[in-house]
């Protein structure tokens, strides 16, 4: 849905990450301008709680995960493109960033 959308996409095997941890992800996805899209509930809470660069917490099991993107993505890219340092939470019910959390 996101290349289908215009938007590059990369997996953290893609990337030689595959093995890496959270953290190692997220410094080379802010090194690389990247966001960060995910389903995992640990890593989220932990972005939450410290932005670093973009992530995208899905709120969601993993199969719906592309709908539910799907319906907030203008809205998180528009978030993402004008706030540094950001972790989107999104879920069917709409979105919260971590600033509302700080």
């Amino acid at each position: 849905m996101l290349r289908r959308r215009g938007h590059e996409c990369l997996t953290a095997s893609q990337v030689g990450l595959a093995a890496a941890s959270d953290d190692a992800l997220t410094v080379w996805a802010d090194k690389h301008d990247a966001a960060i899209i995910s389903t995992d509930r640990e890593f989220g809470r932990r972005r939450m709680n410290n932005a670093i660069g973009h992530h995208v917490w899905l709120r969601c099991p993993d199969w719906e995960a592309d709908a539910v993107l799907q319906t907030h993505l203008d809205e998180v890219a528009t978030l993402l493109e004008t706030r540094s340092d950001l972790t989107v939470r999104v879920s069917k019910d709409g979105l919260t960033d971590s600033s509302a959390w700080t």
